[in-house]
């Protein structure tokens, strides 16, 4: 029941936060690693697949991974927010910054990780957004639900 529980209540959670804007806050460890992926395109590239998370030793450590780039100087914003899986909420205050990125005209591809303290015990996913130098969302994934005990 309460696995059927969070299933319905992460499919509405994804229905509902690619369009939730988040508030300035101080951005949490981060740590990237890149590699150019493609040749110079005109276009803009912005995507963000592959996101993770587990718990472990009292923090939750999450990772998703962004390509970026083709239309140089594009100032592109990652930020991640912790959901309760159960009720489909958002269990952090706002959603904190993972990475900045200024795009170039070659696409990049990195991997992101972020930290983040163990909340209450519960189901949780982390859900990625990839936000536009206004604040529009252009791109987002979400991890697997995954539990943290007492």
């Amino acid at each position: 029941m309460r696995t059927a529980l969070a299933a319905v209540a992460v499919v509405l959670l994804i229905a509902g936060l690619p369009a939730c804007g988040g508030s300035s806050s101080s951005s949490s460890s981060s740590g990237g690693t890149g590699t150019t992926t493609g040749p110079a395109s005109s276009s803009l590239v912005a995507k963000v697949s592959n996101a993770k998370a587990s718990y472990d030793t009292g923090k939750i450590t999450a990772s998703v991974d962004v390509e970026e780039g083709g239309h140089p100087g594009k100032k592109l914003t990652l930020r991640y927010g912790l959901v309760d899986a159960v009720s489909g909420t958002r269990a952090s205050e706002s959603e904190e910054i993972a990475a900045r990125f200024v795009t170039t005209a070659q696409v990049k591809k990195v991997t992101e990780t972020v930290k983040i303290p163990k909340p209450t015990p519960t189901d949780y996913l982390v859900h990625f957004v990839l936000y536009a130098p206004d604040g529009s969302y252009l791109a987002s994934s979400d991890s697997d639900v995954f539990t943290v005990g007492s």
